[in-house]
């Protein structure tokens, strides 16, 4: 009898005490556009508790009943200081207005720190930042902002692919609102597919991510588009010496609908033919558009798109060359909010990669083209269950179809025949939970668990080989019918302990698993390269990754610090044989080498967002190995992006309210390349000896970058902002080495040695307007 009191007691003090709570939710958007806010602040200062929005502005927050006062704050916005009545739940949705700022007051919005968040290994950026960083040919770029930040490495200059904490550039995953890119890079890796013009948030996830992500080893890219005006409507043109673009945005429903629409094209080729008297050409365009439509407080629409395309005209070796990519996306997304703490989002997604390359001038006269394509619905769920704690869970099913090629004469002039392989095909399975719970006002943690599956299906053909790679026997799958299934669960957890308002620690662990494969011979990045399934012969790649990091906000000077050590395994990579068959070979997995490798480092940050003086400082200090079966007689070696030391100095400073100088120092440890040890001579022919893999590490990267940007505001007279951006890249016109190869002389009697780079100074000007 004791026992059943006790147990009434408590579960009537327990629905006492839920009964004495509400919760306040609702949108945080702009006041002039009427967009929704990612990671606004709402926070109740008596109690200590806060949350933040979401990716679509959402906040839920569960307070005391009672009357209470609520501060919202948005980096760069002024902040709101509300008084609530809570007696229930209610809804509040909250207009931000852009800070009016003096001299010395700028601020990067909406970026929030890492010491706030849950997890490690943690970064956004907003697209005033990437205006900041000066590249090579103009054009504001994402991925090569990325890699001004600690843990993300270039291998080659001027190339736009990701290389983070150890792993190859094929173990990103990059989404564009919700929707994947296979290949992020235009006009063979120098200009990034993502236009600054369309950008409205980018989140990056370095190996130890929320268990709604997966499918990549090393890191998530999520970005996420501009929604469009609701208010009223706006042009902006771009004109560079490279590229120019046009973006439309508006209100189609004031205050209900809206539309942007950004387009982009580049004329590279006649740049270079200026500069370098080259016939090659090369050229790419990319179109984004996206429409958003607020049905009623409870249900919102989104669909985006884009689509982009690239042609590289090269002639070599007295033969003509065309290569042409380009990706294609598409999203319909669906929010709605069930109550004042169920927030949900379906979406459905497509992307398709194309590639495609010719050769025209020989007797080959051929054209080989390749294909990936993915089919995605995703229902995703978030449950807010107070002290700023919530529950994420959700369930995914997608498709792949993977073409790996066909080739095809050009006409009958050609020795060419017609051929292709087989096509492959797969059903990827997701289920995902994952909880962020305040334990404490100090104690965080943060814990989720994945489980995926990935299965083949028919119509498809299995070969079985001997030792020697030959066949030994096949067998035939029906359409439909599961040819191989592989899956299993991918824990995830983070710690963070809070040491006062200021300071915080943080423990991390992830286990995660890629399916796809890219198979690749170079670090530049090719559209040439294949993506492949895992089968009998090729298993997923797999990961395991621990963190931890210290994080400390000096609040007088605003300076945000930052130091994270990592270490990570890496099982199931790939590698190609010497001298391998690649192309069309409908027996690749023959070519392959698996193996294992490590990555190891210590990443350090410090940045400011606010004050004249705005940028950061990373350094990373860190060593990767690999070891693949077969390689360097099977000992470990340095793959090519085993970049030791990586230093990156960025800063923009505020002169007037017209001009504002930014500033990039970049200084890196060479990666490795493999030469000849020696060279000796047989019969009057000069023959290469190489003794490792990757034996010579390049000399030392580094550069500087100025830039000035001069902006005219709108006023009573002027009906429009412009901004002119001049910009020097490689300031001091340092000859970094883009490539380090040994050739044998035309009489093949002698050989040596030659070093390749593409830049010494490049000046640019570029003017935007808005209207």
């Amino acid at each position: 009898m004791k026992k059943l009191i006790l147990t009434l007691i408590v579960a009537v003090f327990a629905a006492t005490s839920f009964a004495q709570k509400a919760t306040i939710h609702g949108t945080i958007t702009d006041a002039a556009s009427g967009e929704t806010m990612i990671s606004a602040t709402v926070y109740c200062p008596e109690l200590g508790i806060g949350t933040a929005t979401n990716s679509y502005g959402f906040y839920s927050l569960t307070l005391p009943k009672g009357r209470h006062t609520v501060v919202i704050s948005y980096l760069g916005y002024d902040n709101i200081s509300k008084d609530v009545d809570v007696e229930k739940d209610m809804r509040l949705d909250i207009k931000l207005s852009e800070a009016r700022n003096e001299i010395g007051e700028v601020v990067v919005t909406g970026e929030k720190n890492a010491r706030e968040m849950s997890t490690t290994s943690i970064a956004q950026l907003q697209p005033k930042r990437i205006t900041m960083v000066t590249s090579a040919l103009g054009e504001p770029d994402l991925l090569k902002t990325l890699q001004l930040m600690p843990g993300i490495q270039a291998v080659n200059e001027g190339a736009s692919n990701l290389y983070v904490r150890g792993g190859s550039y094929d173990q990103n995953l990059f989404l564009l609102d919700e929707a994947p890119v296979y290949n992020p890079t235009h006009a063979l890796g120098f200009f990034s597919t993502f236009n600054t013009d369309i950008l409205k948030n980018t989140t990056v996830y370095k190996g130890v991510y929320p268990a709604q992500f997966g499918g990549r080893l090393s890191s998530v890219v999520d970005i996420a588009m501009r929604e469009g005006d609701m208010n009223q409507f706006h042009a902006t043109a771009n004109i560079g010496l490279t590229a120019s673009g046009l973006t439309l945005e508006g209100p189609i429903a004031k205050g209900k609908a809206s539309f942007i629409v950004s387009g982009r094209g580049s004329y590279v080729g006649l740049y270079l033919k200026a500069i370098d008297n080259t016939d090659d050409k090369i050229n790419f365009y990319d179109l984004n558009a996206k429409l958003n439509w607020n049905i009623d407080s409870s249900n919102h629409v989104y669909l985006s798109a884009y689509t982009g395309a690239d042609e590289f005209l090269c002639f070599a070796l007295n033969n003509k060359n065309h290569l042409e990519w380009g990706n294609t996306t598409g999203t319909l997304r669906w929010n709605h909010i069930f109550n004042a703490k169920l927030f949900s989002n379906l979406t459905l997604y497509g992307s398709q990669y194309n590639y495609k390359y010719s050769i025209w001038e020989d007797v080959r006269r051929f054209d080989w083209t390749a294909r990936i394509r993915e089919m995605g619905l995703k229902y995703d769920f978030t449950y807010h269950y107070g002290r700023g704690s919530n529950l994420k869970y959700g369930v995914a099913a997608i498709y792949h179809h993977f073409e790996p090629g066909r080739v095809a004469p050009q006409d009958e002039k050609s020795i060419t025949r017609e051929y292709e392989l087989n096509h492959k095909r797969a059903v990827e399975l997701v289920g995902y939970l994952g909880n962020d719970h305040r334990l404490t006002d100090a104690l965080t943690v943060n814990y989720g668990v994945r489980l995926s599956s990935f299965s083949n299906i028919g119509p498809d053909t299995i070969y079985n080989y001997y030792s020697d790679g030959s066949v030994r026997d096949s067998a035939a799958y029906g359409r439909g019918k599961i040819v191989k299934t592989y899956g299993g669960v991918e824990p995830r957890f983070s710690l963070k302990y809070d040491i006062g308002q200021y300071q915080s620690v943080k423990l991390s662990y992830a286990f995660t698993k890629q399916y796809m494969h890219l198979l690749s011979n170079s670090t530049v990045g090719l559209p040439t390269d294949v993506w492949i399934s895992p089968d009998e012969h090729l298993k997923p790649q797999e990961s395991h990754q621990i963190v931890a990091g210290y994080y400390h906000r000096l609040e007088e000077s605003g300076i945000e610090l930052s130091a994270e050590v990592y270490y990570k395994t890496m099982n199931n990579l790939v590698d190609y044989k010497d001298n391998a068959n690649i192309f069309m070979n409908k027996h690749l997995t023959t070519q392959l080498l698996h193996g294992k490798g490590y990555s190891y480092g210590i990443e350090l940050l410090a940045e400011r967002k606010s004050g004249r003086l705005t940028g950061w400082i990373g350094y990373t200090l860190a060593k990767t190995q690999y070891k693949i079966d077969g390689v360097n007689q099977n000992r470990y070696y340095s793959p090519r992006y085993d970049i030791r030391h990586n230093l990156s100095l960025t800063g923009s400073y505020e002169l007037t309210h017209a001009w504002t100088i930014s500033s990039t120092f970049k200084l890196t440890s060479g990666g490795f390349v493999t030469i000849p040890d020696q060279i000796y001579e047989f019969n009057n022919c000069a023959f290469f000896d190489y003794s490792s893999r990757n034996n010579y590490a390049l000399p030392a990267y580094h550069r500087l970058d100025l830039s000035a940007i001069y902006r005219n505001p709108k006023n009573d007279t002027r009906k429009f902002d412009s901004q002119w951006m001049f910009s020097l890249y490689n300031v001091y016109g340092r000859k970094n080495i883009y490539s380090l190869y040994v050739k044998q002389d035309m009489d093949i009697t002698e050989s040596h040695a030659y070093k390749m780079y593409l830049y010494r100074i490049v000046p640019t000007i570029s003017y935007k307007i808005r209207f």
